[in-house]
């Protein structure tokens, strides 16, 4: 088994930092107290060598040796005896006995009687020890021993190799606490006949291994590798196992294969009972000017749909300076999206985020920026998956896109933009099941966004007036209603953004806030123009939201530019820290206001009559860490009632103590609750008082011996029915954690798909089942785990 990862050495143990903040505080209190108006240097912490993580073998072998005793005897320069609470110390070495025999001539010693031994965090206690010091060789018969990562267990014997090997002969190894009483076992033990230990390659290795559970073996192998730390390796990695709906009992053994420092490669082979065999490569890697990684999942025949399945992705992003004045800095981004089939996103649910869709993109960019101007071209094909009881109809295809920007900043108090794209776009409605009734409107499409504004900017507020001018050219394969295969579109644009900042002092709740009023007047005008017989290419509705209420076209993409002569007023109030300056309470409201009616509307909408608009209300508060609150209502100005109303807060007391719940409707559309949680049980109320009994060591959960309930709930108030939910258990027991989480994931209307996940986690050894850890991160925000390694182990954690 190996672990892949990254870690990092620390550069100072606490005790460093303990003993500069102490001479700090040391050197402040001598100071002699001013008797006039003088200008004091404050002391500043200065880095000592004196206690460094790492020691090096020529300081080891060059630092002097200290000896302690109750009886000393023996020749200068040729050896010494020490006896009764003898005690034997060197760099980064710590020897206690009854009795210590040391060979100064040799570098030896021998120690008998109660030994015990501590180098860079690791302690071994036993009756016997002979050692090189120098070189750390030598056997310690029946010992026990404490590692610097929190193990500790027993042995027949122990040979040090040297200074980063050990064998352990009849070892067993565990990272339970142990208690007092000789009848103690630990919940989980590993017993090995031969463990070798390499901390220069952070490498073990087992012979004869057994892992036992309860008393219960779970696991035994003849020979087994593991990492010590986080570092990357080449190895198996923990097989993983769940159940599955569809594809039934899945049993997966992946292969980790570090290739090079940034560059690695991971074969997973997963056996699914009702399906067959999977095999899934992962390769990435990450250059100082380009990164990238791809996804290759094959089964060749899949006993569910009786063929074979196949899904690729791949991403590529880099950039590299041309050397060449007139390219500037070149990019290249790549994306490839291509599965086997129709049925691929409901079959492989949880291929990767990018093969679960229906829409599934692959595009191919070049890029090249110098100074103020930009380019881009790129080519874009989609793969559409269709389902019958739900078609879509395929996006247009990009054959090719190119792109030109132009952007100046603050010439004489002006700001110009100029953006130029020339597009081909093709599709094929072909293959959506039962035909279509739209128009195929494959063609050419080029414009020309050119505007000029002049923002004035000062501490009371901001006017910002400015001028575009939008000009399309359509050349259209299929002839328009009347006959034309060429279009022209002009319309220019005028837009007046004006607001002001007033603020005051104020006290809150005995906190001391800055309040701020903002009104805001945005005013637009666009004159008509029909364009209702121009195609759709890609153009779609905005979000109708407090940001997207100010902007000049209600849609994206070119293809419909909104006629507008409106006013849009709003106003915004900030709460925030005095101190800070950190934003504690959001709160703002905003409307539209039509002199004439909007005629350019998409096919789907109807015209927007003249007057007021929706009135938008939204308020955020974060008065602490605690808790937080955002909200967004859409009150309809004819019937006086909310359209659309979304409200999300979150509750997290502690670490390992969330609760976010949201509500979300759309009139006549959907109305959903999403709840999801992590919070330990039976501790369903959380007072200040709890405050002492959280762990002092980061990503170590609320303590052994809890159960956690973890979960996300997603429930369709519309339809009377969940639609995605996950339910979940965690156990804390100190040394090893237990997990069950049930996921169900709704594929369509009528379908679902459902999985059971369990694992056992051995803290400091493996994890054995199937992973729930990303499904609860990706699904549970704020989510932790319960075991974290935050800060590396420090060799003066058992400093002696």
């Amino acid at each position: 088994m190996t672990s892949r990862g990254s870690g990092s050495a620390m550069g100072f143990g606490p005790v460093c930092w303990a003993v500069c903040c102490l001479l700090s505080f040391q050197t402040s209190a001598q100071t002699k107290p001013s008797t006039g108006p003088t200008t004091e240097i404050a002391p500043v912490l200065r880095i000592s060598p004196m206690l460094e993580e790492r020691i090096s073998d020529k300081e080891r072998n060059q630092s002097p040796v200290f000896l302690e005793g109750q009886s000393i005897t023996g020749r200068p320069d040729l050896d010494v005896v020490i006896e009764g609470n003898a005690r034997l110390r060197r760099s980064g070495l710590s020897v206690k006995a009854d009795r210590i025999e040391y060979d100064q001539t040799q570098d030896t010693l021998k120690a008998q009687g109660q030994v015990r031994i501590s180098r860079d965090g690791n302690r071994f206690e036993g009756p016997q020890l002979e050692l090189q010091a120098d070189t750390f060789q030598g056997q310690f018969k029946a010992p026990t021993f404490v590692l610097s990562k929190g193990g500790h267990g027993q042995a027949q014997n122990i040979e040090f190799v040297d200074a980063k090997r050990v064998i352990i002969h009849n070892a067993t190894y565990t990272t339970c606490t142990r208690l007092p009483g000789p009848s103690w076992l630990p919940d989980w033990v590993l017993k090995a006949a031969r463990l070798s230990l390499d901390d220069e390659e952070s490498e073990a290795q087992t012979q004869s291994m057994q892992l036992r559970f309860m008393d219960i073996p779970i696991l035994a192998v003849p020979s087994l590798s593991f990492a010590l730390t986080a570092d990357r390796k080449s190895g198996f990695l923990t097989p993983t196992m769940g159940i599955d709906s569809v594809s039934g009992l899945e049993v997966a053994t992946p292969y980790y294969l570090n290739i090079a420092s940034n560059r690695d490669a991971t074969v997973t082979t997963t056996v699914k009972s009702k399906r067959g065999v999977a095999v899934d490569t992962e390769f990435r890697y990450l250059e100082e000017t380009y990164q990238g990684k791809s996804l290759i999942n094959l089964m060749p025949s899949d006993a569910l749909r009786n063929q074979a399945r196949w899904g690729v992705s791949a991403q590529h992003n880099g950039s590299f300076d041309s050397g060449l004045n007139a390219l500037g800095r070149v990019g290249l981004g790549l994306n490839l999206n291509r599965v086997s089939d129709d049925n691929y996103w409901r079959d492989f649910p949880r291929s990767g985020l990018s093969l679960t869709q229906r829409l599934l993109p692959s595009t191919g960019a070049l890029s090249w920026t110098q100074e103020d101007v930009s380019m881009t071209a790129q080519v874009q094909r989609w793969q559409t998956l269709q389902d019958v009881a739900s078609p879509i109809t395929p996006p247009y295809d990009r054959t090719p896109q190119i792109v030109l920007r132009h952007t100046r900043w603050d010439v004489n108090g002006l700001d110009y933009a100029t953006t130029a794209e020339t597009t081909r776009f093709e599709t094929n409605y072909s293959r959506i099941p039962g035909g279509t009734t739209a128009v195929l409107r494959n063609g050419q499409r080029s414009y020309v966004n050119s505007q000029v504004s002049m923002p004035v900017v000062s501490p009371w507020g901001f006017i910002t007036p400015k001028v575009q001018l939008h000009a399309t050219r359509y050349q259209i394969d299929t002839p328009l209603s009347d006959g034309r295969t060429s279009v022209n579109r002009v319309l220019p644009t005028f837009s007046l953004d004006t607001g002001v900042v007033l603020e005051r002092d104020a006290n809150v709740f005995g906190r001391a806030i800055r309040q701020t009023l903002e009104p805001r007047a945005f005013y637009l005008r666009t004159p008509y123009a029909d364009q209702s017989m121009l195609p759709l290419y890609d153009t779609g509705a905005t979000d109708f939201n407090l940001s997207t209420i100010y902007s000049a076209n209600p849609y994206v993409g070119q293809d419909r530019v909104a006629d507008n002569n409106l006013l849009t007023l709003g106003v915004t109030s900030r709460y925030l820290d005095a101190n800070t300056g950190a934003e504690l309470a959001k709160f703002g409201f905003a409307q539209r206001l039509r002199f004439d009616d909007q005629r350019v509307t998409l096919p789907s909408e109807s015209l927007v009559a003249k007057g007021f608009s929706d009135m938008l209300v939204g308020a955020g508060v974060r008065w602490d860490d605690r808790w937080s609150l955002d909200s967004l209502v859409q009150f309809n100005n004819q019937t006086y009632r909310s359209e659309r109303t979304t409200v999300g807060a979150r509750y997290s007391p502690t670490p390992y103590r969330v609760l976010n719940m949201a509500y979300r409707m759309t009139r006549d559309q959907s109305e959903q609750i999403d709840v999801g949680w992590q919070w330990p049980l039976g501790d369903f109320r959380w007072s200040a008082a709890q405050e002492n009994s959280l762990p002092s060591e980061p990503g170590q959960g609320l303590g052994p011996g809890r159960w956690y309930s973890v979960g996300r709930m997603n429930f369709s108030l519309k339809d009377n029915r969940m639609v995605d939910s996950i339910y979940g258990f965690e156990f804390d027991a100190g040394c090893w954690l237990g997990r069950v989480v049930f996921e169900r994931l709704q594929s369509t209307v009528s379908t679902s798909t459902s999985r059971l996940l369990f694992q056992l986690e051995f803290v400091g050894l493996a994890r054995i089942g199937s992973s729930p850890l990303k499904t609860l991160r990706d699904n549970i925000p704020r989510y932790q785990f319960l075991r974290e390694d935050m800060v590396p182990p420090s060799r003066f954690l058992q400093y002696e």
